[in-house]
């Protein structure tokens, strides 16, 4: 799931205690392993369905208090699913994340009876709307259409029609298709690669920003006009975002140079948030790899001219911003309940909370990357402590201040 930075700050904001659903009426899950779970699903020839949650996942955490304790929903996933909770951090959960390219969270994956992939949904969903995925998911197990493509691609059907509803499926399912994508572009004659129809089906369709597909595109991007440029700027941007992810995540540093450079060509296409965005993503790379001279080329652009915004274009903003976030509750749209009292206060300081994160994470990477005779940590130091003054009482701020402050003079405060 992709969500702005002012959406993050939310999510964090609604961080509550950890609650997991246990209404009698509600869904109701299996409590017991992996294996053991497939074992039941084989001996019922009962699909299944996973929650796959992390502790941390507000939306997780309103999809236990708001949806699966109902009792509608209990009886729609009761009645026709086993159901399981999955945490994707903890035990077999990263094994069976990673399994099933789960990337986001809440994420549910509906599975056949011997555990193959029918249909996945992400984020918050309304009652209404849950159920009928699990509707949906019923007719998926019934036909069981990728299982029976994944066989016959296994069994060497290289069919231009097949491989590209058997490209859709996986899409469809958010599975990697890659290699089928692989096998297409193998299948075309050259002549039929670069056509209008076949790009579009491509960029349509990709998932991952690897393989002869994803290439194609990229090596067709610089000289196609620029209705298609727009088009496709977002999503490759997107799908290199992920791939970022990936590589940092898994220490593969030596593919994000490349994920940089393709990034860069998109830049004419890109929005204000998705340039500050590779700005942020080189930042981290630069602070895991201890690049000093990347640090702080890419810092220094990060921050920008946040320092010398005025407290007053501040305050207006943040009023500007909380007011913008507050129509749907003020108009019904959506219930002013889901909101807490905490979370209004966070929210009326939404754009402080935005230029604070730049702050932060510059002033950090220089206290973590730069040595001490480098007179950019006074810069370090000057960030610091407007964020002391614009987020006060703050204990990791105070000490980043303090750990900077002791790195330029050599001595313990």
């Amino acid at each position: 799931m992709k969500i702005s930075l002012a959406s993050t700050l939310i999510y964090v904001a609604m961080l509550l205690s950890p609650i997991r659903s246990k209404a009698a009426d509600g869904v109701q899950f299996f409590e017991g392993s992996w294996k053991a779970l497939l074992q039941l699903a084989k001996e019922q020839n009962k699909p299944i369905f996973v929650d796959v949650y992390t502790d941390w996942c507000a939306p997780c955490k309103r999809m236990d208090q708001e949806v699966l304790p109902l009792p509608a929903v209990g009886k729609a996933y009761n009645e026709s699913f086993i159901n399981y909770k999955l945490n994707a951090e903890k035990g077999e959960g990263p094994q069976l994340a990673k399994q099933y390219e789960v990337h986001a969270y809440p994420t549910y994956l509906y599975l056949s009876p011997t555990g193959v992939l029918l249909a996945r949904v992400v984020d918050y969903q309304e009652p209404d709307r849950f159920i009928a995925y699990a509707h949906e998911a019923l007719k998926k197990n019934d036909q069981q259409v990728l299982a029976h493509m994944d066989k016959q691609f296994q069994e060497g059907n290289r069919d231009i029609s097949f491989l590209r509803d058997y490209i859709v499926q996986k899409k469809d399912v958010g599975l990697d298709n890659s290699t089928a994508f692989d096998a297409y572009i193998s299948a075309q004659p050259g002549a039929e690669r670069n056509k209008p129809a076949n790009l579009d089906f491509i960029i349509n369709n990709l998932n991952k920003a690897n393989g002869a597909a994803f290439n194609q595109i990229i090596q067709a991007y610089p000289s196609t006009d620029q209705v298609n440029q727009k088009k496709w700027a977002p999503k490759l941007f997107s799908l290199l975002y992920d791939a970022f992810g990936t590589a940092m995540k898994e220490n593969q540093m030596q593919k994000i140079p490349l994920i940089f450079k393709q990034m860069k060509m998109l830049q004419q296409q890109l929005n204000p948030k998705q340039l500050d965005g590779i700005n942020r993503y080189q930042l981290l790379y630069a602070q895991k790899i201890k690049d000093v001279d990347l640090t702080k080329e890419v810092g220094y652009a990060y921050v920008a001219e946040r320092m010398n915004i005025s407290q007053d274009s501040m305050d207006n903003e943040d009023r500007r911003r909380y007011a913008e976030l507050m129509k749907p509750y003020r108009n019904g749209k959506r219930d002013s309940t889901e909101i807490s009292a905490e979370d209004k206060v966070f929210l009326q300081k939404i754009y402080t909370n935005d230029v604070s994160v730049h702050l932060y994470e510059t002033s950090n990477a220089f206290a973590m990357v730069l040595p001490a005779n480098d007179p950019a940590l006074k810069d370090a130091l000057q960030w610091a402590e407007r964020l002391v003054i614009l987020l006060p009482h703050k204990p990791n701020i105070i000490q980043l201040r303090d750990r900077i402050k002791q790195k330029i003079t050599g001595k313990a405060l």
